[in-house]
């Protein structure tokens, strides 16, 4: 399970923030190799990124690598820069179709066996930037077994859409948030379906970390550590949640000690059903809280 509550955006060859990201006081770091801002610089930064990659991973922080997309003609070098233990997983942005993460994933899975990874500790994050590739999460999703997220990047989504511009920006920002909140429901919904926690990446990420929160996401893509602070406290999972979740653990060893699928449990709000999906979501909820627990662990 990763924390992502907040995930600190890296652009571009300038080795000083590569350096700094050891210390980053965002739950992931996220070296950015297909932003615009990467392009003159792309191969510099590849070269950062394997040299960087190991340092931050071994101060234990979560690493992500965005590489270009399956049109792009990068992927597959930018696939050889970033296979390699230190990094847990990849953000595929411009994900239309089920073809773009089958894509990432044999170009993922070739470099795993190669360089002795084991196979499949890479996740795969598609990045939904289209209305194609929000009609065709679902799909996508049950395309390949290696995603660990799923990212949304509004902005872009909505440029696509013909609703260009940013979040209360002008006189259209009621519309433009009227569009965001109905896609990231979609994905809420897909993700959910899929057992999967999803972000918010690219420009007003954090605009809308609120409503993001409120509609079940686990974090955005952020600027600085100071945000970083600010998600991370946004996003920590609310304690009697996951009190709620742990004792619905213990109740479902109980209940299949006794040879049965079905129980109860008294919890803080009142009783709770114990079967299959409620461990399910319970699982999801208490992974992520150990997760953020060992990352709070090494500031």
């Amino acid at each position: 399970m990763l924390a992502l509550r907040s995930v600190l955006v890296i652009v571009g060859d300038d080795e000083a923030a590569y350096a700094a990201a050891a210390s980053a006081a965002a739950d992931a770091v996220l070296f950015d190799l297909a932003e615009p801002g990467s392009q003159r610089h792309r191969a510099a930064a590849r070269r950062l990124v394997e040299q960087y990659a190991p340092l931050t991973a071994g101060a234990r922080r979560t690493v992500v690598v965005r590489i270009g997309d399956t049109r792009s003609g990068e992927l597959e070098a930018d696939v050889d820069a970033v296979v390699q233990a230190a990094i847990s997983a990849v953000v595929l942005p411009g994900a239309d179709i089920p073809q773009d993460v089958r894509d990432a994933d044999v170009a993922i899975r070739k470099r795993e066996m190669r360089r002795g990874v084991p196979p499949g500790s890479l996740r795969l994050i598609p990045e939904l930037d289209s209305a194609g590739g929000l009609r065709a999460l679902p799909s996508i999703l049950e395309a390949v077994d290696r995603h660990g997220a799923v990212a949304i990047r509004v902005g872009d989504l909505l440029d696509h859409a013909g609703a260009g511009g940013s979040l209360g920006a002008s006189s259209n920002g009621t519309a433009h948030a009227t569009l965001a909140e109905h896609a990231m429901a979609e994905v809420a919904i897909g993700a959910a379906a899929a057992g999967l926690p999803w972000i918010v990446t690219g420009r007003d990420a954090t605009a809308m970390a609120t409503r993001a929160r409120d509609l079940g996401a686990t974090g955005v893509a952020v600027a600085s550590d100071a945000e970083a602070r600010g998600m991370n406290a946004l996003f920590a999972p609310d304690p009697e949640d996951v009190a709620a979740a742990r004792a619905l653990l213990a109740e479902w060893e109980r209940v299949r000690g006794r040879g049965r699928w079905l129980g109860a449990v008294d919890v803080a709000g009142g009783t709770r059903v114990v079967d299959r999906r409620s461990v399910r979501h319970a699982r999801a909820l208490v992974g992520r809280a150990d997760a953020i627990a060992r990352r709070e662990a090494v500031r």
